[in-house]
């Protein structure tokens, strides 16, 4: 990949995936952070990387960092599971906001990620299985399974 090529996939996906990473994380910063950083690892592997795979490439290291800082975030909330809660939003469509972020935040990693991919962001199947390491089949699946969970979780809001 040349430089001119990293140039215009930088300018062609960087939306696209801090929109991702911020649907997974709801929190910029950490969206921010995990983008810059899938950046510089692009930079650093450009010359084995193609111009044309790049995108697929990025995407899969993006929800691999997107995972890994879960799995830490997860960690940190368990040990402070002691500190009070947040007050509740008043405002409906903050609390509908604040359900379904919680009752996404209940699923598993590959689960949300699935979610995220396919109903926020619109990808279909088989680029979800190339990002995800899955089977097509089974993308179907866990995705089914997610949406059924979701179901089950936001029947208490209703």
């Amino acid at each position: 990949m040349t430089v001119s090529e990293y140039n215009h996939t930088v300018h062609q996906c960087s939306d696209d995936l801090y929109r991702f990473a911020l649907r997974y994380s709801n929190f910029s910063a950490a969206a921010e952070d995990a983008v810059q950083d899938v950046f510089l690892a692009l930079w650093e592997h450009r010359p084995e990387v193609r111009a044309e795979g790049a995108r697929g490439y990025l995407l899969r290291l993006l929800y691999r960092r997107l995972v890994d800082q879960h799995r830490h975030d997860e960690v940190v909330r368990r040990a402070a599971l002691d500190a009070p809660a947040e007050a509740y939003a008043q405002h409906e469509s903050f609390e509908l906001h604040d359900a379904l972020s919680k009752a996404l935040a209940q699923l598993p990693e590959q689960q949300r990620a699935l979610v995220l991919l396919r109903d926020l962001e619109g990808y279909d199947y088989a680029a979800m299985a190339t990002f995800t390491g899955l089977s097509e089949q089974q993308v179907g699946v866990y995705l089914f399974r997610a949406r059924k969970t979701l179901k089950k979780l936001l029947e208490d809001y209703r």
